[in-house]
């Protein structure tokens, strides 16, 4: 590790030592980082001149500024469910063969994070990273809209009028909120093919406290996705959403 590289971790060490607790003297992150304290120190007031941390002379301690903050503005919950549970979907894909994707919610669409089908002997695509897919059309969105919080789907139902008439909308909305509440009931959506797909598709909402982060599907030939076989496929969607979830929670303490 070049000098330069050992500097950016020993002052991420620093951050991630007062983020951990609300006031650390220099001794505390000299025992809590095993840097020693001149270069502490020394850490310590670049952080400080560049408006990171604040400084209590009196007391001799150290704390983190609100600019902290900026450091994680570009990374979201999105980011976080797509990065932990990748892992998760490629294991799962090389015990079983089948192919999932990870989607997020975007406005009236849901995007594809993540996608195993690379990795999969039978999926009917090679990936489908980027795909996005309408809210009110797709299993996906279906799943998101079914199993978000009732602000979030009125938000998300209020940018799905815009894309129609009033009159067509009145219609249009019947219809969602009849498929919403069978998905609900049902816990999994389902997309059987139609002309501009040959797959079929099944989804379960990814969530974390209550709270929906995103969507996990499986993507398949339509002949896999039939009868007894739709009850499998969902308790190992389920399963695995599950573990997902726990992911989050174990990252979420640990930092």
């Amino acid at each position: 590790m070049t000098a330069s590289m050992n500097l950016v971790v020993r002052t991420l060490d620093v951050l991630r030592a007062l983020n951990k607790q609300t006031h650390c003297s220099l001794r505390d992150l000299h025992q809590a980082t095993g840097i020693p304290k001149p270069t502490v120190h020394r850490l310590l007031n670049t952080l400080k001149n560049e408006g990171y941390i604040r400084s209590d002379v009196v007391k001799g301690v150290y704390s983190l500024t609100e600019k902290v903050r900026l450091l994680s503005d570009g990374y979201t919950e999105h980011d976080l469910v797509v990065e932990l549970g990748a892992p998760v979907l490629l294991r799962t894909t090389r015990q079983t063969g089948l192919p999932f994707a990870i989607g997020v919610a975007d406005r009236s669409r849901m995007v594809v994070r993540y996608s195993s089908m690379p990795y999969s002997p039978i999926a009917p695509e090679h990936t489908t990273i980027g795909n996005s897919h309408h809210m009110a059309r797709s299993a996906m969105g279906l799943a998101f809209l079914a199993f978000c919080s009732a602000a979030e789907q009125e938000r998300l139902l209020h940018w799905l009028s815009l894309e129609s008439t009033e009159s067509a909308w009145r219609s249009a909305e019947r219809v969602l909120r009849a498929d919403i509440a069978l998905v609900r009931k049902r816990g999994f959506a389902l997309r059987r093919p139609d002309p501009k797909h040959t797959s079929a598709t099944l989804a379960v909402p990814i969530r974390h406290q209550g709270r929906t982060l995103g969507v996990l599907s499986l993507t398949t030939f339509p002949s896999l996705l039939n009868g007894a076989a739709i009850t499998d496929f969902t308790e190992l969607l389920i399963r695995t959403s599950k573990e997902i979830g726990v992911a989050v929670d174990q990252h979420q303490q640990n930092i």
